[in-house]
């Protein structure tokens, strides 16, 4: 067992422990995150070309390991595969398998997970857990909640719940732990949404409300200005994006689709949290003010990035991307790029781009 799974472990029990004791973590500082070129923190490492040989209709979900391979999920064409850091195909796996009658089961995330296990996630409450060389281990047409994002740690799973709207602000929301064979490990009550009507309806990038690091779980509402972590004794130092600005109030009951989705795109939005490194998180936020939009890039496809470190290695920065990340972690963050063009004319496969993390030069001692 490695040391990051005795800490993770360890947190775990603390939190059982504390359960009825409080749900939200303490927070004593904020520190400004001020905007910088993309270039000052990420520079190109690499391109990789996914094998030709097998045919990626959409990238919906992409999960990377230490290895660097990639986990790829295809909703077009309904499939997970497995390539090595050089693009090779390595495997396709079938989740499909293991719920043979159940004809709606379409991939739309997927992660790895411990002991080189990949677990899948569809747009409903449809999970499989599948060894490395494609065996099922378990498999349900219905979680107990439905899930806003999930993220791996060793043997465990952790789903952040999707809260309901028309529960009390008092209420409190779960993060919900199972193990490898989908067994329900426990509950950690987290902080209510600010504005739970908005967060029912709309999410951000899918499944990428939660991630793992290496002191646990951090998740973000819509409205979020920084990730949260879901340890009860944390004490963490929020980032604030020189971008960030407040929503200022929640969906109103009785709107249309069409109101709705006009109110949620009037404001800033936060999309996604990643765990760039095991105590580095970065979080991505989309619809920022007119003011934010880079030269030369259409209204409407322009994002904020803000990275910063969980342990304060360095001081938070934030920066403006006109195209959003597929992935990020192992120090690196993955984009797609173009279909490459093949010898014989036709179209392959989309590129995908990866960049190092370039950690501010001005860390702090």
């Amino acid at each position: 067992m490695t040391d990051q799974h005795v800490v993770m472990r360890l947190w775990l029990l603390m939190a059982v422990l504390s359960v009825g004791c409080t749900a939200a973590p303490k927070r004593s500082q904020i520190l400004d995150a001020p905007v910088v070129p993309f270039a000052e923190l990420f520079a190109p490492a690499d391109t990789v070309r996914l094998d030709s040989s097998i045919i990626i209709g959409a990238i919906m979900f992409l999960d990377v390991n230490q290895e660097g391979d990639l986990l790829v999920t295809d909703f077009i064409g309904g499939s997970v595969n497995l390539f090595a850091s050089s693009g090779e195909h390595i495997r396709t796996y079938s989740p499909r398998e293991c719920l043979p009658d159940d004809e709606n089961l379409t991939p739309y995330s997927a992660r790895f997970a411990g002991k080189g296990h990949v677990v899948t996630k569809d747009l409903g409450s449809r999970v499989v857990v599948l060894t490395a060389d494609d065996h099922c281990v378990s498999a349900t047409r219905r979680m107990l909640h439905l899930s806003k994002g999930f993220c791996t740690s060793g043997d465990s799973l952790f789903f952040l719940a999707w809260p309901e709207p028309w529960a009390s602000s008092s209420s409190y929301n779960s993060v919900l732990v199972y193990s490898l064979g989908l067994q329900s490990l426990r509950d950690i009550p987290v902080e209510w949404p600010k504005f739970p009507r908005l967060n029912r309806p709309f999410s951000g990038m899918w499944d990428r409300s939660i991630d793992c690091f290496g002191d646990g779980p951090y998740f973000t509402y819509l409205e979020s200005m920084d990730a949260i972590p879901v340890r009860f004794d944390a004490q963490l130092t929020q980032q604030r994006p020189e971008f960030y600005s407040p929503r200022p109030q929640d969906l109103q009951r009785n709107m249309s689709r069409e109101e709705m989705t006009a109110e949620w795109q009037k404001y800033l939005s936060t999309s996604a949290v990643f765990a760039l490194t095991s105590q580095t998180r970065m979080l991505l936020y989309s619809n920022l003010a007119d003011r934010w939009r880079p030269e030369g890039v259409e209204v409407g496809y322009r994002y904020g990035i803000s990275v910063a470190s969980n342990v304060g290695l360095f001081p938070p920065r934030s920066t403006i991307s006109p195209d959003k990340p597929l992935a990020a972690g192992y120090g690196y963050i993955y984009r797609q790029g173009d279909h490459e063009p093949l010898p014989d004319g036709d179209v392959g496969n989309p590129l995908i781009l990866r960049y190092r993390f370039i950690p501010p030069q001005d860390a702090e001692d």
